[in-house]
């Protein structure tokens, strides 16, 4: 079996919990040992979000803003365990919802629905601890 020559290791910090990565870039693009979500700015300095228009997305409304100030570029990398941890807690959220619906605006003791969405904050609430 053919070994993938890699490219290059690089340093880069986890951009959710801060720790050094050194993910492994091979000559094809594949990426070991992290997880990269492209480049995206954030606002820096003085400033302030202004609300340039809406949008819908169901029936909802949300509004649109833009930042007035300067702005600094940035690549989102995640490191294996935060990856790893955001994806369990957005596949056990789907799966709550899938078998019990969306959770309620009001909480009630004895709503079955209202249980399991119980039982899902104090899972992801023990996972968050011992991270």
């Amino acid at each position: 079996m053919a070994m993938i020559d890699f490219k290059k290791t690089i340093s880069r910090k986890c951009s959710v919990c801060g720790k050094v990565i050194k993910p492994i870039i091979y000559k094809d693009g594949f990426i070991r040992g992290a997880f990269y979500y492209g480049k995206m700015n954030i606002p820096i300095g003085k400033g302030e979000h202004i609300k340039t228009g809406t949008f819908k997305l169901g029936n909802k409304k949300y509004n649109v803003s833009k930042w007035t100030g300067k702005e600094k570029q940035v690549e989102y990398w995640e490191c294996e365990s935060c990856y790893n941890e955001g994806n369990f807690e957005y596949e056990l959220e789907e799966t709550i919802k899938k078998l019990f619906g969306k959770r309620c605006p009001d909480y009630w003791s004895e709503c079955i629905v209202c249980n399991a969405w119980q039982i899902f904050d104090i899972v992801k609430e023990e996972n968050n601890e011992k991270n």
